[in-house]
């Protein structure tokens, strides 16, 4: 099927992406800091509404009944690799985080996103269960959940309503840059509006610089290492919403002594 913006296709499994990022509920994360959580076989989530009833004798024969509240829970499965990919926060990190968190007797904590079709669920959230499970012959799986940890962040947001702000840059390239030849030199841009995720594209002179040699430049903070000579020229950096809605970064001229 072609990608037509009325498209109203069945969502299937793989489509339904579950991110997770470090943090404390005051402040919420970044887009770059956004991690896909690990190879993901199953992803849910259930209000879980606690209700109350009400038989009163003038109800009209009918039992009324109230909700209370909801034990809002998002849950996950995923397959266990040796080696997390560098795109994702991974399982060996999230299961010392998740002991370290418990040995200094905190609560586990961790930023959610998961992105379900026409909505997205966004919160604090504990990790409220962590096990795994792997037979001789079988591919190791483990399992987690995640219930709300701070209430006053949890959001369930329309992934189709109107944009109402538009893309832009609160944090620019600066026109120059200076370097001392094996030196780094860092770049970064802070973006706002549009629709999350943002995705980033950064451009030596034309050139695409390739993630795969420098991961940084699929991130909103770009890191060359060790500059050299060669390394002299412009920098600039595109950013894309979910909507396809594109903005085009300053031009930073880089002169390497």
């Amino acid at each position: 099927m072609a990608n037509c913006p009325s498209s109203n296709e069945r969502l299937f499994g793989g489509a339904v992406v579950l991110e997770v990022a470090d943090g404390c509920p005051d402040v919420k994360p970044l887009e770059a800091e956004w991690m896909s959580l690990a190879a993901g076989t199953s992803k849910g989530f259930d209000f879980n509404p606690n209700s109350v009833t009400s038989d009163a004798d003038d109800g009209g024969g009918y039992v009324e009944t109230i909700i209370t509240n909801s034990d809002f829970t998002i849950s996950f499965e995923g397959e266990v690799r040796k080696k997390d990919k560098l795109d994702q926060y991974g399982i060996g990190k999230f299961i010392k985080y998740f002991a370290d968190e418990l040995k200094a007797k905190r609560q586990p904590g961790i930023w959610v996103r998961m992105d379900y079709g026409p909505v997205e669920f966004v919160g604090y959230m504990t990790v409220t269960a962590l096990s795994s499970d792997g037979g001789t012959n079988d591919i190791v799986t483990f399992s987690t959940e995640f219930k709300v940890g701070d209430a006053s962040t949890i959001e369930v947001n329309e992934t189709n309503a109107p944009v109402t702000v538009p893309l832009a840059f609160t944090k620019n390239l600066p026109a120059t840059k200076t370097a001392d030849e094996d030196n780094d030199v860092v770049w970064d841009v802070e973006v706002t509006g549009g629709r999350l995720p943002y995705t980033y594209k950064w451009y030596f002179a034309s050139t695409l610089i390739d993630p795969a040699i420098n991961p940084t430049a699929a991130t909103a903070t770009l890191v060359n290492r060790a500059v050299t000579s060669a390394s002299a020229g412009s920098y600039h950096c595109v950013v894309t919403d979910k909507t396809g809605a594109t903005i085009t970064s300053a031009t930073s001229v880089l002169t390497v002594n």
